[in-house]
């Protein structure tokens, strides 16, 4: 799995009235959209934490997200580093 860890998500990006968004541990975007059991999970087990940084304000930026909505984008760190790859798959299959 550690070859992999481009496709895991760390991240799940919340937007008042606008898809999520999944990062990877580089703050990449993995894709737009996220399940239900993934926003559950992030909800339940997840960490509150901040995205900033390089890879998020130009994703931002590219995207029109004005500061002000950076400001309110709720985020949370799905992966704490203690999980096996047995988890970290059934991360990536949420």
């Amino acid at each position: 799995m550690q070859d992999d860890r481009n496709e895991i998500p760390y991240y799940l990006g919340l937007r008042n009235e606008c898809p999520p968004y999944v990062l990877n541990a580089d703050r990449h975007v993995l894709r737009r959209e996220a399940s239900l059991l993934l926003r559950a999970f992030a909800r339940a087990r997840g960490a509150p934490t901040s995205i900033a940084g390089d890879a998020w304000n130009a994703f931002s930026g590219s995207e029109f997200i004005s500061l002000l909505e950076r400001a309110e984008v709720r985020a949370y760190a799905l992966v704490r580093g203690a999980e096996s790859e047995h988890q970290l798959r059934l991360l990536t299959a949420l």
